[in-house]
């Protein structure tokens, strides 16, 4: 019977030979294979080198590798980012050494860096510690050999090359290693080795040995090249022997004479394509799925009805059949679409490939490129609906961290105390008395007066955040002071939270526009998006739309990264409301970025009788005014424009959606003009860098937050350096950037000396064509410079800020901004994102004069956006800037005086005791019991287990936050993880703490000892079983007495943590929770 739907005849072509049929020698590919020859490598157990030409391809085939083959694959840096060298040694380091010492090493190596020298392979291999689990060795040769080595110390381990030792502990990263080594001692053995996680910092894996690498070579100027590391046995994978022979053309006859034996002598796979007659019985072919893809768009509305009859009839012979989905969304989709047509297939975790005689199934992955041999068939999401711009499941820090994170601490900045005021922070002190150690954090008053605060009350202390240029006051001890200012800010923040809580009231309260479930229309329009959607922003957009259908009005922060994808969730919204009839209006804080949004919009919507309109400086007055005449009058269904959406003379027929991008970049006044839209709308603001005011409203239930905190695949944390302004590398990173056909932007923040930058950076770097853009020129002519720019027609692109926002030209991946020191951190964040919006590597120069002339804020500032280069730190950026900048500017001017007076952290807290109270009409939670233990113990942390204070300081913190036994067990776990074995004195002050919880939760006040005898201080609150306590009394041999002041004595000669125990028994006899 023939076929309706004829594929490539390779498939059955007889001279094909099985996947494993590969044997030493030289095995050719042939054909267009897909992913074919990543499959095939992946299957085989044996060191190799694959060679590549293409820097681009390079990771694709990287990716295909380690999912296939479920193991670690590396990528030989080229040589070609020299501000970088550092980082990239790192891992040529660990390259080098894998490749000289694992026998089933894959890694990837640029063919055009076959002559380049290397340092010799002895040097890599021979200067290795090993470390085994049982050695015996002294701790001390370790560090040595570390700092020997070119390891750096650091309080943390959290990238390659560092090291760093906590009692027992010590932690490395070598470059060799995907994970850092914790290696924990007992004496002087070795009691474990475990890789653990960089950010959590706790253990993973136990690992029986492990090698200490050197990082110190240097890999240019050596006397070897990548031949000499190729001996013993090795499959070789190459693009064909011209491509190695124009490589070597340079190269030494040594090198050459290396490389002549290697072809000769090694296993090969040879993907030229280029066979000869007699090497036919070693070559195998494989096919794309090129000419399925030409298939299924001829035939668009048939593509499954196509698979359906492929699978049951011409391919039902095959025994693997493996369906490759993006996400396990689009996994779960497939497998309903293939059911509705009478097939069943499961969803597989991962490919079992000739461990099973059969195996057909869907899997979610991230191979692109699919392929067919004559016994296996690869199709992906790519085959069927065509190619779609990917992301990597890659996670970042999540919100709940950052929401709950506290930060650390120096010596002389200011601290609150909640019940004392406004003090400074002198560290850390242990205390003596009567023989018993405890630790207290020392604060310091006006009058030199000191409070020693106990380390189980350190939930007490604050830092203290307020505006930049405020100079807050030290309280004095003991002073009405302090009271009567968090009486009066708290009688102001009641004002202003019954303001708040009555708008948003009216909100959950009014009756929204409720619209209809979506329909096939709108489902076409999403199938239309080119990008593949991310978990994160799946969930962002089902979050909107169940919004838009409840009857209650949406008021929705979009919290997503620079480019992670928020424009989408926004158009989807839009789209939904013009279909049930409404306007949206979607307001941005500069003009590019309403061009920005106005092209977005106008390229998505274009297939769709939907009118769009703009207003903003890039529009004549006669323009704006017929827009404007046609939104009253209904016939613009979405504006998109800057604040000139709030002038008066700007009026709806029927809004129904507001759209609001940055919405803490409005001024006062038009947040005051936003609210009164806001009441009879639904709202959806979207945020790269959410201000900590709007974070706090969000996590307090008055705003709705949804968070999309995947990025897209290909993206790669932008390289960011802090450099003085030096000619040499302006020049040399502008012409980088040119060499690869790229552009760059140089941002300079002052209009008044713009034109004389221009002329510097002419006469440094003449090749470039320079154009200058910035907020004064006129809408037309800035408009025609931003086009240009984006056809094309310049390579360098200064200006001022004006590109922080919304400006995506994916050619654009080198930045320098000059005079980076003078800029907050949420706008240095915004610039930097600018750039990395392609799958090339990014960089951002951060320009500044001498380091000593900049200030301590603006060398922390510099710091922190150096050091959060991972795509999705917006969130981090946010409460870093939140301490820098300060707190005024974020909770509006009338309140920024009540932030410096009491600080940040002390008045959201005073806001959310407030919003709780008003709420529930008056009635407050109960509060807490302050309570207090007076046991002579020793109870700290020892320097010994512990030695950096920072770290040390935020263990207390986290122990004294500890609320339940579940939270304590679990900090004592991470504890022996991080720092080994618990010593006594922390024992002990697990157990106070444990004490402490439980006293909470009782309502008890005090416990002390004094003398022989355990007083309890109960309060009215106590749950006592008076049955049981009057019984107790009674019992000569219980020896406890009941005072008519309401203390309970009990007579105990028991000391340290046996009186500890003792307590805790007698506390659930009589108080039984």
């Amino acid at each position: 019977m023939r076929n309706k739907y004829p594929v490539h005849p390779s498939v059955t072509d007889p001279r094909n030979v099985k996947t494993d049929d590969a044997h030493d020698g030289c095995l050719y590919i042939t054909g267009r294979a897909g992913s074919f020859v990543s499959f095939l490598v992946a299957q085989r157990k044996k060191r190799t080198l694959f060679l590549y030409e293409d820097d681009d391809s390079a990771d694709l085939v990287r990716e295909e590798i380690a999912y296939y083959g479920n193991r670690e694959v590396a990528l030989f840096p080229p040589y070609q980012d020299r501000v970088f060298e550092e980082e990239d040694d790192l891992r040529r380091s660990g390259f080098l050494y894998r490749l000289a010492t694992d026998e089933t090493f894959i890694g990837l190596f640029p063919v055009s860096f076959l002559s380049h020298t290397l340092p010799p392979p002895e040097r890599i291999s021979e200067d290795i510690t090993a470390l085994t689990v049982g050695d015996t060795v002294f701790p001390e040769n370790i560090h040595d050999d570390l700092d020997r080595k070119g390891y750096e110390l650091a309080p943390l381990v959290r990238e390659a090359g560092q090291w760093a030792k906590r009692g027992s502990i010590i932690d490395f990263f070598p470059p060799a290693s995907d994970r850092p080594v914790r290696c924990e001692f007992i004496g002087d053995q070795i009691l474990s080795l475990r890789h653990f996680n960089p950010l959590s910092q706790r253990s993973e894996k136990e690992v029986v040995r492990c090698d200490i690498t050197s990082i110190t070579a240097k890999h240019d100027g050596g006397s070897s090249t990548i031949i000499d590391y190729l001996g013993g046995p090795l499959t070789l994978v190459h693009p064909g022997h011209s491509s190695i022979g124009q490589a070597l053309d340079t190269a030494d006859p040594a090198t050459k004479d290396g490389w002549g034996r290697l072809l000769r002598e090694a296993e090969q796979i040879d993907l030229s394509g280029i066979v000869g007659p007699d090497e036919r019985q070693r070559t195998l072919r494989a096919v794309s799925n090129d000419d399925l893809r030409q298939l299924f768009l001829l035939h668009k509305t048939e593509i499954f009805h196509i698979l359906r009859e492929k699978l049951e009839k011409e391919w039902s012979h095959y025994p693997y059949v493996y369906l490759f989905a993006n996400t396990a969304h689009q996994a779960k989709r497939l497998q309903e679409i293939f059911e509705s047509y009478g097939l069943v297939l499961p969803i597989l975790s991962r490919i079992s490939y000739r461990r099973r005689s059969r195996e057909w199934g869907i899997i979610e992955g991230p191979i692109r490129r699919g392929f067919r041999t004559d016994d296996v068939i690869v199709l992906t999401e790519d085959d069927i609906a065509g190619p779609k711009k990917r992301v990597v499941r890659r996670q970042v820090g999540s919100r709940d961290e950052f929401l709950a994170s506290f930060k650390d601490l120096t010596e002389g900045e200011l601290v609150v105390h909640v019940d004392h005021g406004i003090g400074v922070y002198r560290g850390i002190f242990p205390l003596t008395v009567n023989g018993f150690t405890k630790d207290f954090l020392l604060i310091e008053y006006l009058g030199g007066d000191k409070l020693y605060v106990p380390v189980d009350d350190l939930h007490l202390v604050q830092k203290f955040i307020g505006s930049e240029k405020f100079k807050p006051k030290v309280d004095r001890l003991g002073s009405k002071y302090w009271l009567n200012t968090k009486k009066r800010v708290r009688r102001q923040i009641e004002d202003m939270a019954g303001e708040l809580l009555e708008i948003y009231a009216a909100r959950q309260m009014s009756e929204g526009h409720s619209y209809p479930p979506e329909d096939e229309l709108f489902r076409e329009m999403e199938s239309r998006f080119e990008y593949e959607e991310t978990e994160g922003q799946i969930n962002a957009i089902n979050d909107v739309l169940a919004d838009l259908r409840s009857t209650r009005p949406m008021d929705r922060l979009v919290c997503g990264d620079v480019g992670f994808g928020k424009t989408e969730v926004a158009l989807r919204a839009a789209f939904k409301a013009v279909l049930d009839g409404k306007q949206v209006a979607v307001l941005v804080p500069t003009t590019i970025l309403a061009q920005q949004h106005f092209k977005t919009f106008s390229d998505r919507l274009s297939d769709y009788p939907i009118v769009l309109g703009m207003l903003s400086r890039f529009r004549t007055k006669e323009q704006q005014a017929e827009t404007a005449r046609l939104l009253a009058k209904g016939q613009v269904d979405i504006i998109i424009g800057t604040h000139r959406l709030l002038q008066k003379d700007v009026s709806f027929r029927d809004l129904g959606l507001l759209i609001i991008d940055e919405e803490h970049r409005f001024g006062v006044r038009h947040k005051e003009r936003l609210k009164t839209i806001k009441k009879t709308v639904d709202v959806l603001t979207l945020s790269a860098t959410p201000i900590p005011r709007t974070l706090y409203m969000a996590t307090s239930g008055i705003r709705d937050l949804s968070v999309i905190d995947t990025p897209p695949l290909d993206r790669h944390a932008v390289r960011t350096t802090v450099v003085k302004f030096n000619d040499a590398v302006v020049a040399r990173g502008i012409r980088n950037e040119l060499e690869r056909s790229g552009q760059v932007f140089f941002v300079h923040n002052f209009i008044h000396n713009i034109g004389v930058v221009h002329e510097h950076l002419a006469r440094i770097v003449p090749e470039a064509r320079i154009a200058v853009a910035h907020g004064q020129m006129s809408g037309s002519r800035l408009e025609k410079i931003m086009v240009d720019f984006i056809e094309k027609r310049y390579d360098v692109l200064l200006s001022t800020n004006i590109i922080e926002s919304g400006l995506d030209i994916s050619n654009v991946n080198t930045i320098f901004i000059n005079n980076a020191h003078r800029m907050g951190l949420a706008d240095l964040y915004q610039l930097r994102g600018r750039v990395g919006r392609s799958t090339r590597q990014a960089y951002a120069f951060l320009l500044v004069p001498d380091e000593e002339k900049l200030t301590r804020d603006a060398r922390l500032r510099l710091k922190i956006l150096e050091e959060l280069t991972d795509l999705g730190s917006g969130f981090q950026i946010a409460n870093y800037d939140l301490e820098i900048r300060g707190a005024g500017n974020l909770v509006g001017k009338e309140q920024s005086g009540n932030v410096n007076l009491i600080g940040f952290e002390l008045y959201c807290d005073m806001l959310e005791e407030t919003m709780t109270r008003l709420r529930n009409k008056g009635d407050l939670p109960e509060e807490e019991i302050s309570t207090e233990i007076n046991i002579p113990v020793n109870a700290y942390i020892p320097d010994m287990y512990i030695h950096d204070a920072t770290q040390k300081l935020l263990a207390y913190k986290r122990l004294s936050r500890v609320r339940d036994e579940d939270e304590l067990r679990e900090m004592e776990s991470e504890l022996k993880d991080r720092y080994g074995t618990l010593p006594s004195p922390l024992v002990n002050l697990l157990e106070v703490i444990s004490l402490k919880a439980l006293l909470v939760r009782l309502k008890i006040r005090k416990v002390e000892r004094s003398d022989r005898q355990v007083i309890l201080h109960v309060t009215e609150r106590t749950p006592l079983d008076m049955k049981k306590l009057l019984a107790l009394a009674t019992d000569s041999g219980r020896g406890i007495k009941l005072l008519p002041d309401g203390r309970i004595v009990i007579h105990s000669t028991l000391h340290e943590g046996e009186l500890m125990n003792f307590i805790r028994n007698i506390l659930m006899e009589i108080a039984p929770l």
